[in-house]
């Protein structure tokens, strides 16, 4: 007799997560909101592949991220940025980056992970930004320009 299970065993998943933070299964949205703030927490990166995952404490599996897999909700006068996991962080100013879309990114859990800016976060922060004659800049700090697909990628 064997220990083998009656169907094949894959990490690979069909959960998907929206340029706006919000999880899918199999097309359709995941509508609890616990699930959507624990897959949120779970996730991560597979250290063999490089790909995104949801990883809690008993399992893990691959998922797809269409943008970057953190959201800036807000910010606050300090910088403070309240996340897409309801976690709350300072911004690292020096890990700002503006799209061809003029979407401002920034990398978040200690520079591991790229988190794009919702709507509201980045016309709060942009307020904030003063446009020079060669960019944006934040403080005495210009906010480099990368391509259109590129501000969420892991750096």
């Amino acid at each position: 007799m064997t220990d083998a299970p009656p169907f094949p065993l894959s990490r690979e998943t069909r959960i998907r997560l929206d340029r706006d933070g919000v999880f899918w299964s199999e097309g359709q949205r995941l509508g609890h909101p616990g699930l959507q703030r624990a897959f949120a927490r779970w996730i991560d990166v597979d250290p063999e592949t490089g790909r995104y995952i949801l990883k809690n404490d008993v399992n893990w599996a691959f998922l797809t991220v269409d943008d970057a897999p953190y959201v800036v909700r807000g910010i606050d006068a300090n910088g403070l940025l309240a996340l897409s996991d309801d976690s709350v962080e300072p911004l690292d100013p020096a890990t700002l980056r503006i799209d061809d879309d003029d979407v401002p990114y920034c990398d978040v859990k200690g520079g591991r992970m790229p988190a794009r800016f919702a709507h509201a976060a980045a016309f709060a922060l942009l307020d904030r930004a003063r446009v020079g004659p060669d960019g944006v800049y934040l403080g005495d700090r210009r906010i480099p320009r990368v391509p259109r697909g590129e501000g969420g990628r892991r750096r």
